[in-house]
């Protein structure tokens, strides 16, 4: 767990548990009522593929969704501030998480920056546990999370800072039916966890 994990950006259980079940049930419930709507024709070799096209557009619309939020939910545990939602590249490079904290937006935009798309940017700034070794590790990145929409997944575009500069940039993807949390601990090396907070209190689900 961090070592200044900023409580207060805890979620609620009822908000990580909806999103957490649309992201793993939306295709397979899609699925279950594209078979149970079109048995009879399946039974005759007729397989509804444009209905199951429309089903599955819907529900990767929907997994993609909840995958975005759930990821900013596990970053937003770990950045001193909210995120800034952006549309365009011009936004994300005049957001409150890169004024706020005076970075290079020379260097960012030289590292490259998605054009558009409905993104969530974030200052993630902690101490973190190592995944392996479990050792205090600093993290020190502006992140951009970008859901693709039309495919079940959503893209994070990690930027590593130094002092106000950029100095790298990674390109990662949660693709379902992965966990957002996994995903995030094998790209940045350090045990990521969501907090729960019930009312009297926090607990930590992974």
């Amino acid at each position: 767990m961090s070592k200044i994990v900023y409580y207060d950006h805890a979620t609620s259980p009822i908000t990580f548990g909806f999103f957490f079940v649309l992201y793993y049930l939306a295709i397979p419930s899609v699925l279950v009522l594209w078979y149970a709507r079109s048995y009879s024709y399946i039974s005759k070799r007729n397989f509804m593929l444009k209905r199951l096209l429309t089903y599955l557009l819907v529900a990767f619309f929907v997994t993609s969704l909840s995958a975005y939020k759930l990821t900013s939910i596990y970053l937003y545990l770990h950045s001193p501030s909210q995120g800034a939602l952006c549309l365009t590249s011009s936004c994300v490079v005049s957001s409150d998480p890169v004024r706020r904290y005076g970075l290079d937006t020379a260097g960012l935009e030289r590292a490259g920056l998605p054009s558009f798309g409905l993104m969530t940017v974030y200052r993630v700034y902690d101490v973190a546990s190592d995944k392996e070794l479990g050792l205090p590790t600093r993290i020190n990145y502006l992140v951009v999370v970008r859901a693709l929409l039309l495919v079940p997944a959503v893209e994070v575009i990690a930027y590593n800072v130094s002092g106000r500069d950029i100095t790298g940039k990674k390109n990662f993807y949660v693709v379902w039916p992965r966990s957002p949390g996994s995903v995030l601990e094998d790209s940045f090396g350090v045990r990521f966890t969501v907090l729960v907070f019930s009312g009297k209190g926090g607990s930590v689900g992974t």
